[in-house]
């Protein structure tokens, strides 16, 4: 049997038992520590970057006129139409930040979740979204401070 030890940072030695913990409790925390809170972390971000490239997608489709049940991209209020092509760029390079777990791929996904959740309240005429994608922007950020949060601290 191997003993693994670890030094804190105030100089503590203590033992760490290297067994995984058992997540036959049914408690997502437990399986997700089983796993490791950075491997889960990693997972979420590269199904937020499919998310992400399917909005984009869906914006550049709007440009293209792919839906013409949507309206006509030309006839639209400029404002919006600047949003749609706006968040066509952005949450495209925001996805491949977010599939490599890059820190400028969070930042740009970040700022793509933020100013889009804002959009509705902010500037009706300009929002791509409705206030039920907005809240949903901002739970989906919610959940990625968290196991950023958890990360860490499992890292320390």
């Amino acid at each position: 049997m191997k003993h693994i030890m670890r030094q804190t940072r105030d100089g503590v030695v203590e033992h760490i038992d290297p067994s995984p913990p058992n997540p036959s409790d049914g408690a997502l925390s437990v399986a997700i520590a089983s796993v490791g809170w950075e491997t889960a972390l990693l997972w979420y971000m590269r199904t937020l970057a499919w998310v992400w490239v399917s909005k984009g997608l869906f914006n550049w489709a709007i440009v293209l006129g792919a839906f013409p049940r949507l309206g006509d991209f030309t006839t639209m209020a400029l404002p919006l139409q600047a949003t749609i092509v706006a968040f066509a760029c952005f949450n495209l390079l925001a996805a491949v930040g977010l599939w490599l777990a890059a820190p400028w791929g969070g930042a740009i996904w970040l700022l793509c979740a933020m100013v889009e959740s804002a959009s509705p309240f902010l500037s009706p005429r300009a929002a791509s979204i409705s206030y039920g994608g907005a809240m949903l922007n901002v739970v989906l950020v919610v959940g990625y401070f968290f196991l950023s949060w958890r990360a860490v601290r499992a890292r320390d």
